[in-house]
């Protein structure tokens, strides 16, 4: 499950990167160690930027953003830039412990009470409730009629 949500926000960046640097005419390609950035189809001057990743910086308690530098690797500075800096924000590590379900409520309502695990983020919340609307239509086969099928 945390390698879903780890792809996810991979994705997401990529999809934020790629939508930003085509605002500004350019075209990105990353590999795991440094990015290649282009000028659009068509713009007058076509020179190849390529860059090497820094890590990122801690996350900003204050402005949730946290950032990394890329410093050119191979190009021309009269066309690429020395260094760039992407920001992005912060994602709390909040993990919690899932409880069971409640039974449905007389307004149609299901609900639990996750509690944090204790390797989480210390400021996010110590328990998220979740309320959900009951499947009515789910009803539980009864084992005669399993595997029964209608033959005509």
């Amino acid at each position: 499950m945390e390698h879903k949500h780890w792809w996810w926000m991979v994705a997401g960046f990529l999809v934020l990167s790629v939508a930003i640097a085509s605002a500004e005419g350019e075209v990105w390609e990353e590999s795991d160690h440094e990015i290649l950035i282009r000028n659009e189809r068509g713009a007058k001057n076509r020179e190849t930027c390529r860059y090497v990743r820094g890590a990122w910086s801690e996350c900003d308690s204050k402005t949730n953003i946290r950032s990394r530098t890329l410093t050119l690797k191979k190009g021309d500075l009269s066309n690429c830039e020395r260094t760039k800096t992407i920001q992005k924000k912060c994602k709390k590590a909040c993990r919690y412990e899932k409880s069971s379900w409640s039974e449905c409520s007389p307004n149609g309502e299901m609900s639990r009470t996750d509690m944090l695990k204790a390797n989480s983020d210390p400021t996010c919340d110590q328990s998220r409730r979740i309320t959900k609307k009951c499947n009515k239509n789910k009803q539980v086969k009864s084992t005669k009629d399993k595997g029964r099928r209608n033959r005509q």
